[in-house]
């Protein structure tokens, strides 16, 4: 099957080619006219106000014809211009997409990584925190286990809720967004 835009693109790019031979076949009809008017045999046929009626409207052909081939180059670059936008959106916004999918990407890979390491640190400090709640019933005073227990405690408590404020933390960067539109 054959490639339409490809098509349209050449078509577009031959409109200011087409209105400028337009505009020439206008203009040559206009000369043509006047050259016919000029003819020293036709100016027997025509009175003074006959040639003046036919002056001004060969003028008036010829204003048609230079207002004619302006709008239709004007058209022809209108046409142009818009798909050169179009084209340039299109670059954008693919650009746009592949940008955002990277980006995705990779914060999902960091905050998997770090997610991993939070939960490693925690599963070590736990660990160690329950071999040190176990190691209570080894001090022989009461005092002594109870302050060590609301330590133990507060540390476990305070440590949890600091990966806690971590993770909030990094999550916050991954929805912080940069406007680079007045750049």
């Amino acid at each position: 099957m054959k490639d339409t835009s490809e098509d349209n693109q050449h078509e577009i790019s031959d409109l200011p080619e087409e209105a400028t031979r337009r505009g020439d076949d206008s203009e040559q009809q206009v000369i043509t006219a006047m050259e016919r008017y000029k003819n020293p045999k036709s100016k027997i046929f025509f009175n003074r106000k006959e040639r003046i009626l036919v002056q001004e409207e060969l003028v008036t052909e010829l204003a048609l014809g230079f207002e004619h081939r302006r709008k239709a180059i004007g058209m022809a670059l209108e046409t142009r211009l818009h798909s050169i936008r179009e084209a340039c959106n299109h670059v954008l916004v693919t650009g746009k997409t592949h940008l955002r999918q990277q980006r995705l990407e990779y914060f999902a890979e960091v905050l998997r990584k770090v997610e991993l390491r939070m939960n490693t640190l925690a599963d070590e400090f736990l660990q160690d925190a329950d071999q040190r709640f176990e190691n209570l019933q080894n001090y022989k005073s009461e005092e002594i286990r109870s302050r060590e227990k609301e330590r133990l405690e507060k540390s476990v408590n305070d440590f949890l809720s600091t990966l806690d404020l971590l993770m909030e933390e990094f999550t916050n960067i991954i929805n912080e967004h940069v406007d680079h539109s007045t750049v």
